[in-house]
């Protein structure tokens, strides 16, 4: 039996998209059954495909002079009509009438391939959507019931579903049949109760903006600007924490637009929900400050590392940006940054003694500085001089360095935020998630823009610290010369080491 299906396979490839070869192997599975279903066995099936849409179905059997088992066999005189020149015990394949199959095997056949035609071309729409998932997509509105709304993707398409839970507040009953609507498929499954497909769209959640934003903002799409964190409270705010490794670039102001533009046609989009676009960073106090938008906030204090609360310190004007409509501002500003942040004014924070007021620190320094003792305010001043220098070492955060904001945010992850945290470390390629190209890169960077100075290295005459290998003092001018044991720095009116405690003795020239 020869079928030639060349041109309802190019049919269905083209309508349904289903691939060639799937509807082959599903064609030879049907006519295989139905053989089976007619003859009772497979033993001797044969069935070849030709240039790909062509099939014959063949009985394979044995040449004999007197016929026998006609399932396994054909006598010579008929087998000379197929194969002229058959001879006794060949072993030929001979078409198959299809007659012979029955009207219930060819219409099993049928019914098969046309089951399996619908299950392939249900997955292939299942798997071509389960890519889809996250993505934007437009379609209509088809009909609502009970808020819910059933929306056509297109002809031939499975109708996606946008329940109401999926919805923002601000939107509940503003479309009806026929508008256009925009959304983001976020599942895709196979539906058994109704043998279908099950699209659900979302117009809620926090993937939905990251994708409006993405197609709004070429340089997030094209990830010179990336988001680092998202949180959203759909129908009030969303927040957006954007970095970029070039200092040439604004991530803020891109994102923004020249006059909010590109904000502006997302929050249109979104029926007027606002949008913080924030610089994320590394340093959490800084990072809180930003997620606390629009709030001015005057201080971040880190109350509990390890549990990650912080206080943010601000005039009392600003508390009620901070906090926001019904507590949505702080929360987000929560979400986003991972801390429990507490706010305060800055009476209360001086109250609590979470900071200092520096004016007052600086007149009771003052008031402490004996008038009628030269040399003891000259110490004063050299230690006020000390601290000063060791404060702007503790302020000069990771930020404020020309390093990667992967390495940053590294650092980061292992509760180092400043260079006084960074220079403790002896080994950078010990950090969990440092590579030894980065270590290597930190370690160039520190090594030609830091001095380390070792707080044992004093100079024997004036206490001050002294430069690695220093040869004189920088404050006092005398020689330094360093232990042949311990190598602590020495001068020449030493006769003991401080340190080590051995004998020196130096020889006159």
């Amino acid at each position: 039996m020869t079928l030639n299906l060349s041109t309802a396979i190019k049919e269905i490839n083209q309508e349904k998209g289903i691939n060639e070869e799937l509807i082959q192997e599903t064609i030879e599975s049907a006519l295989t059954n139905a053989y089976k279903k007619y003859y009772g066995t497979l033993e001797n099936l044969s069935i070849k495909i030709i240039d790909n849409y062509t099939f014959t179905v063949n009985s394979i059997k044995e040449v004999v002079e007197e016929l026998d088992d006609d399932l396994f066999e054909i006598e010579l005189s008929e087998a000379i009509k197929y194969f002229p020149a058959a001879k006794i015990g060949d072993k030929l394949e001979i078409p198959c009438d299809p007659q012979e199959f029955g009207h219930i095997a060819i219409h099993s056949a049928k019914q098969t391939i046309l089951q399996k035609l619908k299950e392939i071309e249900k997955n292939t729409k299942l798997s071509n959507f389960k890519r889809k998932e996250n993505e934007i997509i437009v379609g209509f509105v088809q009909r609502i019931k009970d808020d819910n709304i059933f929306v056509n993707l297109g002809d031939q398409e499975p109708e996606g579903i946008l329940l109401k839970k999926d919805q923002s507040p601000l939107e509940l009953g503003s479309y009806s049949v026929g508008d256009r609507i925009k959304t983001i498929i976020y599942r895709v499954e196979a539906d058994k109760r109704m043998n279908n497909i099950l699209i659900k769209l979302s117009r809620r959640n926090e993937e939905f903006v990251k994708k409006l934003l993405m197609l709004e903002i070429p340089e997030l799409s094209d990830e010179t600007i990336k988001i680092k964190e998202i949180q959203r409270d759909a129908g009030y705010k969303t927040k957006v924490a954007v970095y970029t490794e070039k200092e040439e670039i604004d991530p803020v102001g891109a994102c923004v637009g020249t006059k909010g533009n590109r904000i502006q046609n997302i929050t249109k989009e979104l029926s007027g929900e606002k949008i913080d676009v924030i610089q994320w960073s590394s340093n959490p106090k800084i990072f809180i400050a930003h997620a606390l938008t629009p709030a001015q906030v005057i201080d971040v204090v880190i109350t509990d590392e390890e549990e990650k609360t912080a206080v943010a310190v601000m005039d009392e004007s600003q508390l009620s940006f901070a906090i926001g409509s019904r507590g949505a501002n702080i929360n987000l500003a929560k979400k986003i940054s991972g801390w429990k942040i507490d706010v305060m004014t800055k009476a209360e924070a001086l109250e609590n003694n979470l900071i200092i007021d520096q004016i007052q620190k600086a007149e009771e320094l003052f008031r402490q500085i004996p008038e009628t003792e030269e040399q003891e305010e000259n110490n004063t001043e050299k230690t006020t001089d000390n601290t000063e220098d060791t404060s702007a070492e503790n302020d000069y955060m990771l930020d404020d360095l020309e390093i990667s904001d992967e390495i940053k945010s590294i650092l980061s992850a292992n509760k180092i935020y400043s260079v006084e945290d960074l220079i403790k470390i002896e080994d950078f390629s010990t950090l969990p998630g440092i590579n030894s190209e980065m270590a290597s890169e930190l370690q160039q960077y520190i090594d030609e823009n830091f001095d380390i100075i070792d707080e044992d290295f004093q100079c024997p005459e004036c206490a001050s610290a002294l430069p690695e290998n220093a040869e004189k003092c920088p404050n006092c001018g005398i020689d330094i010369y360093y232990c042949p044991d311990c190598g602590a720095p020495i001068s020449v009116n030493d006769t003991k080491c401080s340190r080590c405690g051995i004998e020196i003795e130096f020889e006159k020239e």
